[in-house]
């Protein structure tokens, strides 16, 4: 009960905190003019764009696949995971992220368990391994960002702490020391359950541990360092045309002075607004990005709505067209994460 209520705050705060960054973000922009901008795009672009958008999801299913390959052997006895099958996860989960923060996660996980009889905790291993590959890749890309815009780090710290700082001022203490109170006393209560569970080897969490323990050893046995790298390096690669692309279709490029290496950097401020908790990145990606553009190339606010709307809805419709697209073809159910999920199949 506590774990619900603390889940659907959770949501429900995301989709507060959504809204108020979207309006921020768009506020005294002419949504007229915004439409006028987007009717003016270069269509012939939609097909690169489109392309590198499902390549660079495509290159995240098979470096996840090289870590699902080396779990524990499947009752169905195939050496391999599907390809196919992790692809379509991977899209289900990017459409479910809109209904909740990092649901996906869980979503694509059961697909996966389910239909390759595997253990939930294992795959969900690797599904945390996976997204730490991502920040540490995260990190070591942001280091660039000195390089790319050297004489305004300081406007950027300020830009980037600004979605958290208006969110503490927009929200009273009472109601901020209250989701503190709850949030420590469902995590005092979890780490006990947990704690206790893990003494005892023949409780469901003890086995949970293990199979969850399994699932983040994976990437020390997959034996194929270089191709996770190179999966890796395709993923962001594809990320950084993703954002140079829409200003070729804005023809915002050349008169703004924005090649492919600002384009990088407006992707790598624009993922922080993805990071911080609203579903799907609604609002904070809008108000971080017009923000950025404002500020580092001096772009009407307008014009830095267009690019954001076209970035952030186009990525969204795709992958809601795709993921429900891929739902009906898996099945239009949910997988369900049963107590059976962390037994093995065999046993």
């Amino acid at each position: 009960m506590q774990n619900g209520t603390t889940s659907w705050l959770i949501r429900i705060g995301s989709f507060l905190l959504a809204g108020i960054l979207l309006y921020l973000g768009l506020k005294g922009v002419d949504l007229n003019e915004v439409w006028l901008v987007l009717k003016g795009a270069q269509l012939a672009w939609f097909i690169p764009l489109i392309f590198l958008t499902i390549l660079s999801h495509w290159l995240r299913a098979l470096r996840w696949s090289l870590m699902l390959d080396v779990l524990p052997k499947r009752a169905n006895g195939t050496e391999k995971v599907s390809r196919f099958l992790t692809f379509l996860s991977v899209m289900i989960g990017y459409m479910a992220n809109y209904a909740g923060p990092r649901l996906g996660e869980v979503i694509r996980t059961g697909y996966v368990a389910r239909r390759e009889r595997l253990h939930f905790s294992t795959v969900f291993g690797t599904v945390v391994v996976e997204r730490t590959l991502d920040m540490v890749a995260f990190g070591i890309a942001l280091l660039t960002v000195p390089l790319v815009f050297q004489n305004q780090l300081v406007d950027l710290w300020d830009l980037l702490m600004s979605p958290l700082s208006t969110l503490l001022e927009k929200t009273s203490s009472w109601v901020l020391g209250g989701i503190t109170f709850g949030v420590v006393l469902v995590v005092g209560f979890m780490l006990i359950y947990l704690i206790r569970g893990i003494q005892d080897p023949r409780s469901i969490v003890a086995r949970a541990a293990s199979q969850f323990r399994d699932g983040m050893l994976s990437l020390l046995h997959t034996g194929k360092t270089r191709m996770l790298i190179l999966h890796t390096v395709g993923m962001w690669m594809c990320y950084s045309m993703m954002a140079y692309i829409p200003f070729l279709l804005l023809g915002q490029a050349d008169p703004f002075g924005i090649g492919l290496i600002q384009a990088w950097g407006i992707m790598l401020i624009g993922a922080f607004g993805v990071i911080i908790p609203s579903p799907g990145g609604i609002g904070t990606f809008h108000f971080v990005t017009i923000q950025a553009l404002g500020l580092l190339f001096a772009m009407p606010q307008t014009e830095a709505a267009s690019y954001a709307i076209l970035a952030h809805s186009g990525q969204m419709i795709l992958y809601l067209v795709i993921g429900f697209a891929s739902f009906l073809y898996l099945g239009a159910s949910l997988p369900a994460v049963t107590t059976e999920d962390t037994v093995a199949p065999n046993e």
